[in-house]
Order: C-alpha cells, then structure tokens, then sequence
C-alpha cells in the first residue's frame, strides 16, 4: 500500500530528524489533551531510522504513534510527556517495536530517540 502523505525527514550526523508535521501536532495534542500550541516549538525530533510506513493502513510512522503507544501502555503520564516534548528527553530511549495510531498494525523494525534533541 502506498503511504498517504510522505512527512518530512532529514539525515543528521546524530541519526534521522524527522520534522513533526502539522497533522501529528494535532494528533499529539488531542492525545495529550493540550493545546497544540503547546507544541508550537517542537520542530521535530531525532530518531535510529528514517520513518516507516504501515502496512495496515498506509500511515507514515511519526511522533504520534510513540506518544500513543506509550500512552496505551501507561509507559509515561501524560505531564511526564509533555516536559519530554517541550524539554527534550531526561535519558536514552530504548529501542522498541511501535504500532499504528491510526490502525493498530505494527511498524516493521525497532525505533528509539537518539541522545540528540535537535529542536
């Protein structure tokens, strides 16, 4: 299946930056219940591979599916969250499969944050 919108990313010496889009900017927020302009200088993060596209659904994976995943799973509180977006991450970030927010399936491959915000 053919994705249904290409997001942004960039190579970076310290892995792929992918550049939130504005459709994950709201996707975070409702899933967070904050206002999007919360987020408003949240330029993108960067990741141990470039994005992945969902084999369900055709979705192209992004920073909304790791907060909905560790939404779901009860992994972090939603302030706790939020100070990560805002802040940057408070440690190394394992790597771990991740699911569609929008379907469920399962992207291929494992993802984690690198060290390296990238605001």
């Amino acid at each position: 299946m053919a994705p249904r919108e290409l997001h942004d990313e960039q190579s970076t010496e310290y892995g792929v930056r992918w550049i939130l889009t504005e459709t994950e900017r709201e996707s975070i927020a409702s899933i967070l219940d904050i206002d999007k302009s919360v987020l408003e200088g949240m330029e993108g993060n960067v990741m141990n591979r470039s994005r992945a596209t969902c084999s369900g659904c055709g979705k192209r994976s992004g920073l909304d599916d790791m907060v909905h995943n560790a939404n779901q799973l009860g992994v972090h509180d939603k302030q706790f969250m939020v100070d990560v977006l805002v802040n940057g991450p408070k440690a190394l970030s394992p790597a771990h499969a991740m699911d569609c927010s929008e379907c469920g399936g399962t992207f291929d491959g494992l993802f984690h944050w690198e060290g390296y915000w990238g605001n």
